[in-house]
Parts: C-alpha cells; structure tokens; sequence
C-alpha cells in the first residue's frame, strides 16, 4: 500500500522517474506474499525462500533510502517530489525492520540446526 501511494506521488511530480522503484518494489511484495500466502515456499523447496526474501528486503531498504534522500533534497518546488520521497524514508524503515526480522528468523534457524559448520 505504501508503495503504490510512493508511486502517486512521484507520477504526480515533476520528475516521474523514480516511479520505477515504487513499481519494481511492490511488484516483489506482492509476488513474495502471493508465494508465502499460498504455501509455495513449502512445495517448491528448491528455492530459499527465507534469503529470497531476505535479499528483496534488504535491496528495498537500500534503494528506497537512497532514492527517497535524493527526491527530499532535489525536491524545491516540487510537493509531490518532497511526499513521495518522505513516504519513500518511511518505507525504506519499515523495509529495514523487516529485513531485521528475517535476519533474526535466519539466525534462529542456524542456531536451532547447529549451524557453526563445524563437524565434530
């Protein structure tokens, strides 16, 4: 939801550029919760799902941190620019708590497995 008001708000703007990362990321979201909602994880193992998942997080993080600073600086003049790029910084923290999450859901995973590599 909160990228499809970050893609309005930058097609709205001046520079409607930056709608690519609004539709690439909920384009992820919505195939990764299609996946988790489904099952799919579980009848298609040959996939981490968890890393994929980890990794689309992570790569969402980044690139709406970046992008939302560059449309908050460069955006005098220019609401809509300014709008997206602050609700681009609040989905780029809700990105980074949920790449937290699975980070932490990996680690619990490592250690239930025993998961220091080692044989012993």
């Amino acid at each position: 939801v909160l990228s499809l008001i970050i893609l309005i708000c930058y097609a709205s703007s001046w520079y409607g550029g930056y709608t690519a990362v609004a539709i690439c990321e909920m384009c992820f979201a919505i195939v990764f919760f299609c996946v988790f909602m489904m099952n799919l994880d579980q009848q298609f193992t040959a996939i981490s799902w968890v890393w994929s998942d980890f990794i689309r997080a992570f790569t969402g993080t980044l690139v709406y941190l970046i992008t939302s600073l560059i449309c908050v600086i460069r955006g005098a003049g220019d609401g809509a620019l300014i709008a997206g790029g602050v609700f681009g910084l609040l989905a780029g923290l809700l990105f980074a708590y949920d790449t937290y999450t699975i980070y932490l859901q990996i680690k619990s995973v490592r250690s239930q497995t025993g998961g220091s590599g080692r044989n012993t």
